[in-house]
């Protein structure tokens, strides 16, 4: 059986999917020898990413014209696109599975735009064989607004990166002397930082560390406001041991998210035991379940007074529950999970062929009886 991963969104390797791309390729650079004989896995990779994951899988590089004349593709039996954005699709006759992370384009478009995006998606899922979601609040979406008829659906978690393995780095910039609260993400508006600003105004007795990429022009506009918050620091993108660090000496994470399809900093920061603060929106009651603490609005006073109160009732049985919590979320599970649906889906791709040869024998079984 032949299987595709597209991983072609590593060319953005500091964003969300980016990160998860990345760990599927070391998953697999660390894994492909022992899953099956009888099994090949092909990453499709930007050209710069050509052998990065060891000698175990092969490569297939993400070349422009396999867009538009997909047809040039090698065929394969099963093809995995991890997320539903990729421009890149199987040649006829593979079993496409496909990874839906969220509807976040229901919250930040309006009109046209909204109905483009979930006509992309549609045409998205109609190619699949098996549609799979990251989360249950973002499987609920897509039942709601897509037709799925006939889609055989599942709920995988996503498998989060341990955080706590590996050095440290303290990024530049950011004063360790004074305790922090820390944002962690793609600095834009649906992650709603700029309701942490007035918030920080009321706990002068803390810093926060807003990191992440911020070439969006919502980041800029907070760069221009941060004068006005002595408090507030913006890092940009920062690498894995930086992330590292900051997890490591936060107080807590800080995530007044209006549009998430998981939110992978709240395990992230539960690795460590630390505090979580979280808005009710979308997928991160789910995610954080009873180890994260919930503003009850986004006003600067109710936003201060939960985290004020979270941090000063935090016990050790508290951040031993967020570690216990963020374990169920490994990439071991997540990676066992798909690879049965690889299974799955390659033993049907097999299943025409075997009904053809069958059919074959039977006409040549009875040619032979008849004379």
């Amino acid at each position: 059986m032949n299987i595709l991963i597209d991983l072609s969104i590593l060319r953005h390797p500091h964003c969300g999917l980016g990160q998860i791309a990345l760990n599927y390729g070391r998953w697999y650079g660390r894994h492909a020898d022992g899953l099956g004989r009888q099994e090949r896995v092909t990453l499709l990779v930007p050209a710069e990413y050509v052998g990065a994951f060891g000698t175990g899988v092969d490569y297939l590089p993400a070349r422009t014209v396999y867009r538009y004349m997909p047809w040039l593709l090698p065929g394969f039996d099963v093809w995995h696109s991890i997320h539903q954005l990729s421009p890149f699709r199987p040649r006829r006759g593979a079993r496409r599975i496909l990874t839906i992370h969220d509807l976040n384009f229901l919250y930040e478009k309006h009109g046209a735009k909204q109905r483009r995006y979930l006509n992309r998606l549609q045409r998205e899922c109609d190619s699949a064989t098996e549609v799979c979601f990251i989360s249950q609040f973002a499987r609920s979406e897509a039942v709601s607004h897509l037709d799925l008829q006939g889609k055989r659906l599942h709920t995988i978690y996503n498998g989060v990166e341990d955080m706590t393995a590996g050095p440290l780095q303290r990024p530049q910039g950011v004063d360790e002397t004074k305790p922090f609260l820390l944002c962690m993400g793609v600095v834009k508006a649906k992650k709603n930082v700029h309701t942490l600003l007035p918030m920080m105004d009321l706990l002068p007795e803390y810093n926060l560390v807003v990191a992440g990429p911020d070439g969006d022009p919502y980041a800029q506009r907070l760069r221009h406001e941060l004068g006005m918050h002595p408090n507030v620091t913006m890092t940009g993108t920062v690498s894995d041991e930086e992330r590292r660090w900051l997890y490591a000496h936060c107080v807590g994470l800080v995530m007044p998210s209006v549009a998430e399809g998981f939110g992978l900093p709240v395990i992230e920061a539960m690795q460590w035991g630390k505090a979580v603060f979280a808005s009710r929106c979308t997928s991160l009651p789910e995610i954080g379940a009873e180890c994260a603490a919930y503003f009850p609005d986004f006003s600067p006073e109710a936003m201060a007074a939960t985290v004020r109160q979270g941090l000063a009732n935090l016990t050790a049985d508290d951040t031993q529950a967020a570690i216990r919590h963020a374990a169920q979320f490994d990439y071991e599970s997540h990676m066992r999970q798909y690879w049965q649906l690889y299974r799955h889906c390659g033993a049907e791709h097999a299943e025409p062929k075997n009904s053809s040869r069958l059919k074959k024998n039977q006409n040549k079984t009875k040619q032979v009886t008849k004379k």
